[in-house]
């Protein structure tokens, strides 16, 4: 399974130009720009996760025995947090004809309907419409009504959380899809290779037990943040979150972000 290298960085310079400049030695497979936390961690790194005004979401496929950000751009970087991934080779080689088609179809997805009969909660922390992420969607909406990019942090109870999001998993598909959300991007965190690796790890003890730190990343595609809410206001879409996910995690980072290709994309229609 080959692996990919997730980040969260905080720039002392103009992202455009720290992200031309990655991309002439490494392989980018996302690049986004962070804008909200719909569901901020409680346990793990809560303070770097949710207090940095982070820049830059990036994944990297490193070359063999490099590091995944060269050490000429470390100076660029003011801050950062770092999670290795083994990503299906699959879900790799496919990626960018399946993001491409995403990218396309995403005007032609109707909303289903949900959000004119939306009740707001007090809290997105459960994944639900709060007045806080309403807010966030008008506020987005108006700025860039194309498509969005969640990322996933999870870490899951156990016994049995990984099992249970499994079927959340398989249930999510259906009742995502007809908004046009899709899981682009699934992987299992990995340690570094040793201890003497560890400095580019956010884990920070090497010797920290795989199940004490997040479990599985994912990356979901939605047409628009108003498909995703539509989703989150939808009585189908709770049915399987109060059933399977809510149990099934110990902490989690949700982070809407908007990939850079699609906003230049959206800044020339």
């Amino acid at each position: 399974m080959p692996v990919a290298s997730l980040y969260l960085l905080a720039l002392t310079t103009d992202t455009s130009t720290f992200l031309n400049s990655l991309r002439s030695t490494r392989t980018v497979i996302v690049s986004s720009r962070p804008r909200h936390a719909v569901i901020r961690p409680t346990i793990l790194d809560k303070d770097i996760l949710t207090k940095t005004p982070w820049d830059l979401l990036i994944l990297i496929q490193p070359p063999p025995d490099s590091p995944p950000i060269p050490p000429s751009l470390q100076s660029q970087i003011k801050s950062q947090y770092h999670v290795t991934v083994g990503v299906p080779s699959k879900l790799l080689s496919t990626y960018a004809s399946r993001d491409e088609s995403l990218r396309r179809t995403a005007p032609s997805i109707p909303l289903t309907g949900s959000l004119d009969q939306a009740r707001s909660k007090p809290s997105s922390q459960n994944l639900e419409l709060s007045p806080e992420l309403i807010a966030f969607m008008d506020e987005l909406t108006s700025q860039h009504p194309g498509p969005v990019t969640m990322l996933n942090l999870l870490h899951f109870n156990q016994p049995g959380g990984k099992k249970s999001y499994y079927q959340y998993g398989q249930a999510f598909i259906p009742v995502a899809g007809k908004r046009g959300g899709d899981a682009k991007l699934v992987g299992n965190v990995v340690k570094p290779k040793s201890a003497t690796d560890a400095v580019v790890d956010s884990r920070e003890d090497w010797a920290r037990r795989e199940e004490d730190w997040w479990n599985e990343i994912s990356i979901v595609h939605y047409p628009s943040i108003r498909h995703f809410c539509d989703m989150l206001a939808g009585e189908d879409y709770q049915g399987i979150n109060e059933k399977y996910r809510l149990s099934a995690l110990k902490d989690t980072f949700l982070l809407c972000t908007t990939e850079f290709n699609v906003e230049s994309s959206s800044a020339k229609l």
